[in-house]
């Protein structure tokens, strides 16, 4: 690890970290990538959580619009790449420091690989990218920064620092009695707790029934639950939804 080089890095640290010390779910990763990709001028700053058990990458937060097709392909190769494989195959500590694709792969190898290629190239994603892993299984949650050049030194060491604090919120985030959904999974429990049947919440949200019903086996999994009834009332007594009246009163 290299030293903090100034007053103005630290700052920036201690900073951000108050910033996102008191949130939760997609306002703690929203103002995340927003103050980690602005510092380093990144063109692509994302946040997913992988189910490990399920391969499923159910939530993705980015500063820019995504391509929900493009996810679905970074799914499909997420098992192969360079920054991830060894961590789903289980064969990687966690979390691990923040990684650089190029730490891992040569830049070569890294531009004749299949995901960069076919896939991040005709996007426009830059070519280096790197890894900030906050959350270990069951489901990993990691940011990611992609641009043009590489990182230097000094940034590298301004994501180790700041990565405690990050680890620190998220984990507060799943443990018991908090809420451990991800985005889109909370969605779906507040669609079924306004009494939507599944085809309905599909709808609301853009989303194919069978996903929604793929999220709800989620949500049933993590809450310890298995009808809607008796997911609602959990997710009330998490906090992660209000009540019908408290709703209708606000």
């Amino acid at each position: 690890m290299t030293i903090l080089r100034t007053a103005d890095d630290r700052a920036w640290v201690r900073a951000v970290a108050a910033e996102v010390g008191a949130l939760r779910g997609r306002p703690l990763a929203d103002a995340a990538i927003a103050a980690i990709g602005a510092r380093l001028h990144t063109d692509l700053a994302t946040y997913a959580e992988l189910d490990l058990g399920t391969l499923r990458l159910p939530d993705l937060a980015a500063d820019r619009p995504v391509d929900r097709a493009l996810v679905r392909q970074m799914h499909d190769q997420l098992t192969a790449h360079p920054l991830f494989a060894a961590t789903v195959r289980g064969s990687h500590p966690f979390p691990g420091p923040p990684l650089q694709v190029t730490d891992v792969l040569p830049e070569r190898r890294w531009r004749q690989h299949a995901l960069y290629r076919e896939i991040l190239a005709p996007q426009g994603i830059g070519l280096h990218t790197v890894a900030l892993v906050v959350g270990s299984p069951p489901v990993l949650r990691f940011y990611q920064f992609n641009r043009d050049r590489a990182f230097d030194g000094r940034e590298m060491d301004l994501l180790e620092r700041l990565q405690p604090a990050l680890i620190a919120v998220h984990r507060r985030t799943s443990l018991p009695g908090g809420n451990p959904l991800t985005g889109r999974e909370a969605e779906v429990v507040r669609a079924i707790a306004d009494g939507l049947t599944v085809p309905a919440a599909a709808r609301r949200l853009g989303l194919a029934e069978g996903t929604v019903r793929k999220h709800l086996e989620n949500v049933h999994r993590k809450l310890g639950t298995s009808g809607p009834v008796a997911t609602v009332m959990r997710a009330v007594e998490l906090g992660i939804v209000e009540v019908p009246s408290q709703r209708a009163a606000n």
